[in-house]
């Protein structure tokens, strides 16, 4: 069913908003409007709303007053990545551990409704939200023969789907492992990147992480 939403009017021109564009236009002017999704019509001046929910047959089902920031989509998201590469140490093969040892350090951005330390951007917002992450790990191998895997964590539990992988078949060569994912996340959980390979003890350098959250 489809809402028409009303700004109550109290200062400045209204603007007519379909999806992200805004047009102006002068209302006393306009004879009739079909409506496919949803209707704006915003006046600065108020945080208030009239939601009218028309039936099928033109009457008004509903007709309440909420606030406007229930109703504003705001962007969330941010980004970190390693400003120090080092060298992780693997202890158990196979068991995935957070990429952060040694001298690798993080650096965050474009932080807007998370937190960053250490490489782990924790979402501060107060609705939960689906959020399109991103990946991309340098990393080079240091062993003749070695399986490197990478998985994001969510409040430090790996996601098995998020797994990507790569076979080296040499010391000191390089490879970029990345992964793409979505998720949701409620006020203070938290992204990381881990890591592992395949035999204990085993070391890999991480030369770049980057991770990338955004709504």
């Amino acid at each position: 069913m489809k809402k028409i939403l009303f700004f109550l009017a109290l200062l400045f021109a209204p603007a007519f908003m379909f999806s992200q564009n805004i047009i102006n236009f002068d209302i006393n002017k306009w004879k009739s409007i079909t409506v496919t999704d949803s209707l704006i019509l915003e006046y600065a001046g108020s945080s208030n709303i009239t939601v009218l929910t028309p039936t099928s047959t033109g009457n008004v089902d509903t007709l309440e007053t909420a606030d406007i920031t229930d109703l504003l989509i705001e962007y969330s998201g941010g980004m970190c990545y390693v400003s120090t590469p080092g060298t992780q140490t693997i202890g158990t093969g196979g068991t995935f551990e957070r990429l952060n040892e040694g001298a690798i350090a993080y650096t965050a951005s474009h932080l807007v409704n998370f937190t960053h330390s250490d490489g782990r951007l924790t979402y501060t917002g107060t609705t939960t939200k689906h959020f399109h992450v991103e990946g991309h790990v340098n990393i080079e191998g240091d062993e003749t023969a070695q399986l490197v895997q990478i998985r994001l964590a969510k409040d430090g539990t790996t996601i098995a789907g998020t797994e990507m992988q790569h076979d080296y078949t040499a010391v000191d060569t390089d490879a970029v492992i990345a992964f793409c994912w979505l998720i949701d996340l409620a006020t203070n959980e938290y992204l990381e990147v881990f890591g592992t390979s395949d035999t204990n003890g085993d070391t890999f350098e991480v030369h770049n992480l980057q991770l990338i959250v955004g709504h």
